[in-house]
């Protein structure tokens, strides 16, 4: 699906000897034998630097929000006793090779969730489920007393408006241009759909806790360990925040993953036996948290004809359900 959204910024390009100065503070004697361009995400530029001797570095440049370098990097730190992300091996600031703050990080070898789920059959693709449920659960095992956005020092600040559903997804598709782009009829019918479900959902009784909220199949890495599947790497935490659980669940479930024949339970029961708890009805908390993330996508700028299709897609789907 995200493949086919338009980029938020430009991918900057770099030669081999401007990839090795950034990458020097690292690795000084690194010699960068060639440069891959990495897809996936949309915002900010990651290349995978390939070194002579065979080994890899990610160099991530962050051209979105030049603040969530140290944070993501803070959030590494964090979780790497419980989570398999990759650490930080450099910061560097705005300089005239990349004009932008980037980081050199760790090269975790794995497949893309999201194309290797492609080739699995139903079978292989609930063992990945488990195991990226059980990664999750450990996300989900950092908590908080409070919600709201990290700053680079990993303190939680307000997040500065009314999050709640219905108050937010007002804001963006009625108050805001979303019903524009998707239709004023179906924006209304989305709000609606969302108070009258709203109070029949059981408590999800959970604190606020470590939230990915960009947890889908482009940013965890899976590898096969003695023929079983396995998280590699969990990647790209720039919006993190301290949140319910429920969002990252819906992020994890859109289609085509999400229409996989067994996924979603697999995904539950991985998370239940790394000790997450769910309410019974988790998927429909997830469904609603996630119509907030497409009603967001529809407030940034310069999105593209495909991602508003996804978007009304989407509602109709969720719509149709209901």
């Amino acid at each position: 699906m995200r493949e086919r959204w338009a980029r938020i910024t430009p991918v900057i390009p770099l030669d081999r000897a401007q990839a090795q100065s950034l990458i020097a503070p690292a690795l000084p004697n690194a010699q960068v034998a060639r440069i891959e361009p990495l897809s996936g995400g949309l915002a900010n530029t990651n290349l995978r630097c390939v070194i002579d001797d065979g080994s890899s570095v990610r160099l991530r440049l962050y051209q979105h929000d030049p603040k969530q370098a140290q944070k993501e990097a803070a959030l590494a730190r964090l979780v790497k006793s419980r989570v398999p992300a990759p650490q930080y091996l450099h910061l560097g600031d705005a300089n005239n090779v990349a004009g932008v703050p980037y980081a050199v990080i760790e090269w975790v070898e794995g497949a893309r969730l999201d194309t290797l789920s492609e080739a699995l059959d139903d079978s292989s693709l609930a063992q990945v489920g488990r195991a990226v449920g059980a990664t999750l659960a450990k996300i989900h095992s950092f908590v908080f007393v409070r919600s709201g956005f990290f700053n680079a020092d990993l303190e939680i600040m307000p997040y500065g408006g009314d999050f709640s559903l219905v108050p937010f997804l007002t804001r963006c598709l009625i108050d805001g241009k979303g019903g524009e782009l998707v239709g004023e009829d179906l924006a209304h019918r989305v709000v609606e759909h969302a108070a009258r479900a709203e109070p029949t959902l059981s408590k999800w009784d959970d604190p606020p806790c470590l939230a990915h909220f960009d947890f889908n199949g482009s940013n965890i890495l899976m590898r096969q360990e003695n023929g079983v599947w396995a998280v590699a790497g969990v990647i790209d935490w720039e919006f993190a925040a301290s949140a319910s659980p429920a969002g990252d669940f819906g992020n994890l479930l859109r289609p085509p993953l999400g229409l996989r024949t067994g996924f979603a339970d697999a995904v539950a029961r991985g998370y239940r036996e790394a000790g997450g708890t769910l309410p019974r009805d988790w998927k429909t908390h997830a469904q609603l948290a996630d119509l907030t993330a497409w009603a967001e996508f529809l407030t940034r700028p310069n999105i593209g004809d495909a991602l508003i299709a996804d978007a009304r897609a989407t509602f109709e789907a969720v719509l149709s359900d209901s």
